[in-house]
């Protein structure tokens, strides 16, 4: 190699040290990072006061709650972890076994309270709650609220 060979040498390989690892840090801090909570399911809300039925099964409860001003609620209380992680829940008019006309009510996940609004008037209409595997599809449970 001749000098102005060498000279040029020297100088693009100490560009290059300064260079890539700028590059490297400013590529790991342009990463935006996802948001992780834990869980799936939104922030506990406060129970209703008023208990309309309520069903008691081995490893969960289940209550149908009003206000006098707020729309129905669905309590679940899980007393055991559920040995089927994707786990959700249905609402459908007693006598439907369909979970494709049925409307999703929420998932739940671990043991512990889950509260979920409710959009029909329950009391009228004779609920009927589905416990669906959506990995497995297949019915784990069914819930009929009678008074």
């Amino acid at each position: 190699m001749i000098r102005p060979l060498r000279r040029r040498h020297l100088q693009i390989w100490s560009a290059l040290c300064v260079l890539i690892p700028a590059g490297i840090v400013t590529a790991w801090f342009s990463i935006k990072r996802p948001l992780h909570n834990g869980v799936l399911q939104p922030a506990a809300a406060q129970a209703l006061p008023n208990i309309i039925f309520s069903v008691e099964q081995k490893d969960y409860v289940v209550r149908l709650r009003s206000s006098d001003t707020l729309p129905e609620q669905l309590e679940w209380i899980n007393k055991n972890i559920l040995t089927v992680p994707s786990a959700v829940i249905y609402e459908t008019v007693a006598g439907g076994e369909d979970v494709k006309s049925a409307d999703l009510i929420g998932r739940i996940e671990a043991k512990g309270n889950y509260y979920f609004p409710l959009q029909r008037n329950s009391i009228k209409e004779k609920p009927k709650f589905i416990l669906y595997d959506f990995i497995h599809e297949e019915i784990i449970d069914s819930l009929n609220f009678r008074p």
